[in-house]
């Protein structure tokens, strides 16, 4: 089943290659997005697998102050008439600091009520993707997507009281696919509403996920081939990884909502 499932989208991959017959990109798209939000979700971090090495389901987000988040996200894509081949990657990093209201194990480490810590995360994904336009008017485009997913994880944390921590880490990486599309409207020549969603297929330690926006977009300049658009909208994030250790699973779960998202997008 791993197998198959980087083998999918590279023979995905490979097929769109061959399908352009080695031509030049027809068009070119680079597109940066800022995103704010209320997070919430927790990381369970045990030490190789072993039970009574953190405590369950936490820390939660909200003890460690963590409540609001921004991060960035870049897409570059390229296109042959109808199809395209893109990467994008969705940076999530954040990090707070707070006093334990109560008792807490994490990756092993024993703190107590009363002790400060200080936590670094990083959930950023990144994805590598084809996509088929198919025009069903004038106005109205479906266009279904097929990626291959890399989660690049980091959890650090410090704290100060009954134990000194300097800077322990958690970090791996987990490969997985999502499947999804853009359903997108042009209402006028300058101004057009975008709806996207994209999950992970579940497999081994990825257990679900979701990411929705509805995306306004706005023309600013036009030459040509070449345009300057202004986009802005709301989404939706969940993620939920659990992995296969017998005892302790390294768990996680991330919620943000609503997800506002601001940006500029280039095409040429």
């Amino acid at each position: 089943m791993k197998k198959s499932l980087i083998v999918l989208p590279m023979l995905a991959l490979s097929v769109s290659a061959f399908a352009t017959e080695l031509t030049l990109p027809k068009s070119y798209t680079v597109r940066y997005t800022h995103n704010f939000g209320k997070i919430d979700g927790f990381v369970q971090i045990p030490k190789g697998g072993q039970f009574n090495t953190t405590s369950e389901r936490r820390p939660i987000f909200d003890e460690l102050n963590i409540k609001n988040i921004n991060y960035p996200e870049i897409f570059i894509g390229v296109n042959w008439d109808n199809l395209g081949i893109y990467y994008d990657i969705k940076y999530d990093s954040f990090k707070g600091s707070a006093t334990l209201n109560k008792d807490l194990k994490t990756h092993n480490i024993q703190l107590r009520k009363g002790d400060k810590i200080s936590s670094k995360h990083l959930y950023a994904f990144h994805n590598l993707g084809v996509s088929y336009d198919f025009k069903l008017n004038s106005k109205f485009t479906f266009t279904p997507k097929v990626e291959f997913s890399i989660l690049q994880f980091s959890y650090k944390f410090s704290a100060t009281g009954s134990t000194i921590v300097n800077n322990n880490e958690r970090k791996f990486r987990a490969g997985g696919v999502r499947i999804g599309g853009e359903a997108k409207y042009q209402f006028t020549d300058d101004f057009s509403l975008r709806f996207n969603i994209m999950t992970h297929i579940p497999h081994d330690s990825i257990r679900s996920s979701l990411d929705t926006s509805l995306m306004g977009s706005y023309n600013l300049f036009r030459s040509g081939k070449t345009e300057l658009n202004i986009l802005a909208g709301i989404g939706y994030n969940r993620f939920k990884y659990r992995d296969t250790q017998r005892d302790m699973q390294n768990f996680m779960y991330v919620k943000v909502k609503p997800v506002y998202k601001v940006g500029l997008e280039l095409k040429f």
